[in-house]
């Protein structure tokens, strides 16, 4: 493995340079497809997804997930019966580097315009794929180009990888983030965040061109009441639960998923057909959860004026139990997608939906901050990145030190809980007290 001085020749720097800037251009592209594909399945030239919902018809509110996973599912049937497409992961931990040779470009495009066709109908899955997997593979021709070796080539796709999730999101350091955490292997983070950080930030202002800087969400700075802060302590062992549950389900789901490609637009298809019907009666549950997101921090609590908050309990609720079910459902069809988004939208809804039900009792509690610390709690413990899942939710809405430090204990709490070494204490001390 190099050291950090390899990372600074003239050649990596040129090859990181132009990565964050095509993984900006890529973050762009991918965004406008996806406005395109929304306005094409459902009718609707203007608005949110959640708003185009509200005016299409119901027809096409059931039938354009369906349709979506139908053409979707075709062009996986073909991807993967010609061969399939070698993703970002694979690419990074391959030190043959013979996977970085077959990724190409035209496939992972095709894959990557399609998991965006995919959540612009409507169907339950990440979109955060797409930009990765077309950056790592515009880093790796990069690298093949410019003659840049294994070790560093590797870093450079990570990096990439990261950098398409950061252009997306307008995350610099949640994108630096993923990298190193996510993509990265052994060895290989010390050095190559020196790397990450500036292609995700070159790539960011890139960005800009689309987002104009602004962030994900808008929330408001936040201050820390007893009463929120008896929430986050509540909140705790809800999206430990969660999180577990839901990064459970999802492994069985990827093991059992459709493996005969003539299947999957008729499994696709019918994933989307099951979305469709669901999102009549909880419309949030539909692509890939920002909507979702965007829903629980801009909750009611009870006494306010311009909300039902029994309804919005209702739907919060709903998507805490069915957006990890229809991700699973819709993965387990055979779609490729990412899984940040949703565990999001779990995380989320579930600390809105505590929110309520304390102010309900009569206890005054934040719905942003709880929201933003179930976000952040679900999403690291399905991911099993604390650091990436602190960081990278933050800079969605940027609220303020007090929600940060709220989210940073929730996350650390919730990851403690849920790591394997707690759990191995706490079975043998509870075995140790029943023996005497």
């Amino acid at each position: 493995m190099p050291g950090v001085h390899a990372l600074t020749r003239p050649r990596f720097l040129l090859a990181a340079a132009l990565a964050g800037v095509a993984a900006g251009l890529i973050g762009i592209t991918m965004a406008l497809l996806l406005e395109v594909f929304e306005s094409l399945f459902y009718g609707v030239t203007h608005g949110g997804l959640l708003e185009r919902l509200a005016i299409a018809p119901p027809w096409r509110r059931v039938l354009a997930p369906a349709m979506g996973g139908l053409i979707a599912g075709g062009m996986w049937w073909w991807l993967r019966a010609t061969g399939g497409v070698a993703d970002v992961e694979t690419a990074v931990a391959d030190r043959s580097g013979r996977s970085v040779t077959r990724m190409g470009l035209v496939r992972p495009f095709i894959d990557a315009v399609t998991q965006v066709l995919t959540v612009g109908s409507g169907n339950s899955v990440g979109r955060e794929g797409a930009p990765r997997l077309a950056a790592g593979a515009v880093a790796a021709r990069l690298a093949t180009r410019l003659g840049i070796g294994r070790p560093e080539g590797a870093i450079l796709i990570a990096s990439a990888a990261g950098a398409g999730l950061a252009a997306m999101y307008n995350a610099p350091l949640g994108g630096a983030a993923y990298a190193v955490e996510l993509v990265m292997i052994t060895g290989m983070r010390r050095r190559g965040a020196v790397a990450a950080v500036p292609v995700c930030v070159i790539a960011t202002l890139v960005s800009w061109v689309h987002s104009q800087g602004r962030p994900t969400f808008k929330v408001a700075s936040q201050g820390l009441s007893s009463g929120t802060a008896l929430g986050l302590v509540l909140l705790v062992p809800v999206a430990a639960a969660l999180g577990v549950g839901a990064r459970r389900l999802w492994s069985w789901m990827l093991s059992h998923r459709v493996r005969i490609v003539q299947w999957l637009p008729v499994a696709i298809g019918a994933a989307g057909l099951v979305t469709g019907l669901v999102s009549l009666q909880v419309p949030a549950v539909v692509g890939n959860g920002r909507d979702a997101m965007e829903v629980a921090l801009g909750a009611h609590v009870p006494g306010a004026s311009s909300g039902a908050p029994g309804t919005v309990l209702v739907m919060l609720l709903g998507i805490v139990a069915l957006k990890p079910a229809l991700t699973g459902l819709t993965l387990a069809a055979g779609a490729t997608g990412g899984r940040l988004a949703p565990s999001l939208a779990t995380g989320s809804s579930a600390g809105a939906a505590l929110a309520i039900a304390l102010h309900a009792c009569g206890v005054e509690a934040s719905v942003a901050v709880l929201a933003i610390a179930g976000a952040g709690a679900v999403l690291a413990t399905t991911q099993k990145a604390p650091v990436f899942g602190i960081v990278f939710t933050w800079e969605l809405a940027r609220a303020g030190a007090w929600t940060l430090t709220a989210l940073i204990a929730v996350v650390l709490a919730v990851t403690l809980l849920t790591s394997p070494a707690w759990r191995d204490a706490e079975v043998l001390r509870l075995r140790s007290s029943r023996s005497r």
